[in-house]
């Protein structure tokens, strides 16, 4: 009996051992998943990539998501969808650039666990895995003050009049569609492009039509309807009119890419008011924002107020 006591006690602890070994395995999985977050995170953020501290962790959240789907350190493959999603976030970032830095937060987050991976696209970037730019991505910073994208929401751009408040004040950019929603919109704006040109040829088929009989003229309008109930079931909204009229890549960037400036003060009422999908979808337009009538009683206060240093 005393020695059969002994084996279940044995048995015990290696068990006990066992849950353990586990516990530890699983807490240094989600350590590294968290690193790869942060490590993506603080690379957008040394790049300027976004307009806010809740904008950088929710896309490095989103774009990291294929990493964390499994418990082990992410295959090759992964790590390109990791690198295709932030490209499909941030356009101006070139897409060697774009490898770099998902490769340096994977080996700061797994380290040698990465088996699989090709580990020399950063051999030439001995500062990137602590998320500093090296010298070979001066082009990168080159590029940035030649695009779309040169100065970020939260920057002070000059000074003029606040589009909401009207004051005569230091401006800053607000991206009337917020970069967090853009992978998103411009997935449903392609799925809605059939019928975008559909809705364009009905349009001018009625144009040419206009003096035909009563019950074509019925039938157009109908088939309109439907094609209108359609784009806005894909699109998830009836806000359509400020939709490009042709979809291209052009386009659609343009799209995306609209601003208003804004005193520093309007921009932050703006994203408290409303949700980034919420400005995506319903208030992508200053005419929209004005509509709002939280925005308008934030704005006619604003207008009373004293432009100071913290404004």
């Amino acid at each position: 009996p005393g020695q059969t006591m002994g084996r279940r006690q044995n048995k015990k602890s290696i068990n006990q051992v066992d849950s353990q070994s586990s516990n530890d395995d699983v807490g240094k999985r989600k350590c590294s998943t968290t690193f790869f977050v942060e490590g993506i995170r603080n690379r957008l953020e040394v790049l300027r990539l976004c307009s806010s501290n809740d904008e950088y962790s929710s896309i490095a959240e989103a774009i990291a998501e294929p990493a964390l789907e499994n418990n082990t350190p992410p295959a090759e493959d992964v790590l390109e969808n990791v690198k295709n999603i932030l490209l499909d976030y941030f356009e101006e970032v070139d897409e060697e650039d774009a490898k770099k830095l998902v490769y340096a937060a994977a080996i700061d987050a797994w380290s040698a666990d990465l088996g699989l991976v090709n580990l020399s696209v950063i051999n030439n970037s001995e500062d990137v895995s602590d998320g500093s730019v090296s010298d070979s991505d001066d082009h990168v910073d080159e590029a940035y003050s030649n695009s779309d994208y040169d100065e970020d929401d939260g920057d002070f751009i000059g000074e003029g009049e606040c589009e909401l408040c009207e004051r005569e004040i230091k401006l800053t950019r607000h991206h009337l569609i917020p970069k967090s929603t853009w992978p998103r919109m411009k997935k449903r704006i392609w799925n809605a492009a059939p019928v975008i040109k559909s809705l364009n040829s009905l349009a001018s088929r009625e144009e040419l039509t206009g003096n035909e009989p009563q019950q074509i003229m019925q039938r157009l309008q109908e088939t309109k309807e439907g094609l209108n109930r359609k784009l806005e079931k894909i699109l998830g909204t009836s806000n359509t009119t400020c939709l490009p009229t042709v979809i291209t890549h052009d386009t659609v960037r343009g799209h995306l890419t609209q601003v208003c400036l804004l005193c520093r003060q309007c921009h932050s009422a703006i994203h408290r008011i409303h949700t980034e999908w919420e400005l995506a979808m319903e208030y992508n337009t200053m005419e929209r924002l004005l509509e709002c009538d939280e925005v308008m009683k934030f704005g006619k206060w604003a207008n009373k107020q004293r432009p100071g240093n913290k404004t």
